[in-house]
């Protein structure tokens, strides 16, 4: 109980001083408790290979993987599933070979570098989905993608620390193994279909009620984990997704908030005090390991997003975000550590490893980074056209709404040409006939190839209004409308010159009102 309060007391402290500073709270939480370590305070109950390092650590796991899984809705890139397959499977069977082999490189035996490759491989759900909400990235075309790979990374590091925690007792003990994973998975997945939503919208729990129905499913998946003598973090992941489906998802996400970042800091600062100050030696080796997998994940999943119909710039920022190694990446060496396949030393190398990766995230994650990388990308697909074109209207984005846009201007006689970098967007425009180019709306190079500075009227359908501000730059007084999905962003607009609209269908009223009344245009 000491220890907990310790634990907890030390967690406010410097959870509050990462609030107040707006300084990134899992490097403060880290280092609050490597600074009980130094202190001689670290609790002896969470030693690296105690008895309690497993418990302390696994319960902040534990339902940190539940939330996680919440988020995790495999319909939500369901348009871009095989862009998350092809992703998923290079980025984390590369990843996990180039892990292994430098972990065997620096004397690992065998299984234990197996561990260290399978660490490497995975990303953290934790830090990227945070990060894709704070940009309002989550429903994004590289968004959609990155989830998609998150969720396939998780079940593959799930499926890999259950089967190492069987791989004792042979091959018969691991399929068995297997088998009660996937017997689960799929009670999870008919529960997710039939039963909870069902219950949830007849009886409608208020908050207190919906929060203790959460309990109850992550308690109950759990104990069956522990009644089938599998890990703990295989009955969280699969509880958390009983709830996520669409809309259960955002009814529970509010529940989860407050706890979520709870248990994330008293997990990390536990980290923080079972690693202490380790050796210059271990920093070195982990230092090595960032840098495999920083410069391993980025290309590899650029390369591969690319080829699958993502832009540039997207397959670009799916990479850097996806640049670091996981939570679950910490289970399975802790994991191991309590096996005897792992030993203390390795498993601080791959706690230092998480760290470094995931304080470099919010850093790397940035649109800046990406647009700086651009430019250096060898194998970029790049749109073709044949001349310049003058006099027309450009649209940039067409997205779900854009042959709404389109068909009056088309119907009036209005030379058009679209620019967008969906691959599947792309070839409905050829075979309608429509005149479009492939790319980045926001690339200087593309604008330059569609003639976007001759143009009498661009229409910006793209997401982020960064990429509306470069084009109204660009441009310098051709008439500009921006679709705008927030009244702070529509001011942005308004100061930079732009026109404004709210929504895609108030969009095209209101276009065609300001086309006809528009001078420049319409002469």
């Amino acid at each position: 109980m000491n220890a907990f309060a310790l634990l907890l007391a030390t967690a406010a402290v410097a959870y509050g001083l990462a609030r107040y500073f707006r300084l990134p709270s899992i490097p403060i939480l880290i280092g609050a408790g490597m600074s009980l370590s130094l202190a001689g305070l670290a609790p002896k109950e969470i030693e690296i290979g105690g008895d309690g390092a497993a418990d302390m650590l696994e319960l902040g796991l534990v339902f940190l993987v539940f939330a996680s899984g919440v988020e995790l809705n495999p319909r939500r890139f369901k348009r871009f599933g095989k862009a998350v397959l092809w992703v998923a499977g290079v980025q984390f069977a590369l990843a996990m070979g180039v892990g292994f082999l430098c972990a065997r490189w620096l004397g690992l035996e065998t299984l234990e570098a197996v561990y260290m490759g399978g660490g490497l491989a995975a990303s953290s759900t934790l830090v990227v989905l945070r990060h894709l909400q704070n940009r309002r990235a989550m429903f994004e075309p590289y968004g959609r993608v990155v989830t998609g790979v998150l969720l396939l990374q998780d079940v593959a590091l799930v499926l890999l620390i259950v089967l190492l925690s069987r791989v004792d007792g042979g091959g018969w003990d691991v399929g068995k193994a297997l088998f009660e994973v996937l017997v689960m998975g799929g009670i999870a997945w008919i529960a997710q279909r039939f039963v909870i939503p069902k219950l949830v919208f007849r009886v409608k729990p208020d908050e207190e009620n919906l929060l203790l129905w959460l309990v109850a499913v992550l308690l109950a998946f759990a104990g069956v984990a522990s009644w089938l003598d599998l890990p703990l973090i295989a009955g969280a992941f699969a509880g958390g997704f009983v709830f996520s489906a669409f809309p259960l998802n955002g009814l529970v996400r509010g529940q989860l908030s407050s706890l979520v970042d709870f248990f994330q800091a008293m997990f990390f600062v536990a980290l923080g005090a079972i690693l202490g100050v380790p050796e210059p030696g271990l920093w070195m080796q982990a230092a090595l390991y960032s840098v495999v997998v920083l410069v391993v994940t980025p290309p590899l999943v650029a390369l591969v997003a690319e080829r699958r119909g993502l832009n540039a710039r997207a397959g670009i920022e799916a990479g850097l975000l996806l640049a670091q190694t996981s939570e679950y990446s910490l289970l399975l060496g802790l994991s191991g550590v309590v096996l005897g396949h792992v030993s203390p030393d390795t498993f601080s190398i791959l706690a230092l490893t998480t760290v470094v990766t995931m304080t470099l995230t919010p850093v790397l994650g940035r649109e800046q980074v990406a647009n700086f990388l651009l430019p250096f990308h060898p194998l970029r697909k790049k749109g073709r056209i044949a001349d310049v074109p003058e006099g027309h209207v450009l649209i940039l984005g067409f997205g779900s709404a854009g042959m709404w846009t389109l068909k009056p201007l088309l119907a009036q006689g209005e030379k058009v040409l679209v620019v967008d970098d969906d691959a599947v967007v792309c070839a409905a425009l050829a075979k309608k006939g429509i005149p479009f180019l492939r790319g980045d709306g926001a690339e200087v190079d593309v604008l330059e190839k569609a003639g976007a500075r001759n143009a009498k009227l661009v229409i910006a359908s793209m997401r982020r209004v960064g990429d509306a501000l470069t084009v109204l730059r660009y441009v310098q007084g051709v008439p500009v409308v921006v679709r705008v999905f927030e009244e702070e962003d529509a001011n942005l607009i308004r100061r930079a010159g732009g026109k404004p609209v709210m929504n895609s269908m108030a969009a095209v009223d209101t276009f065609m009102a300001w086309l006809e009344n528009n001078d420049r245009v319409t002469k």
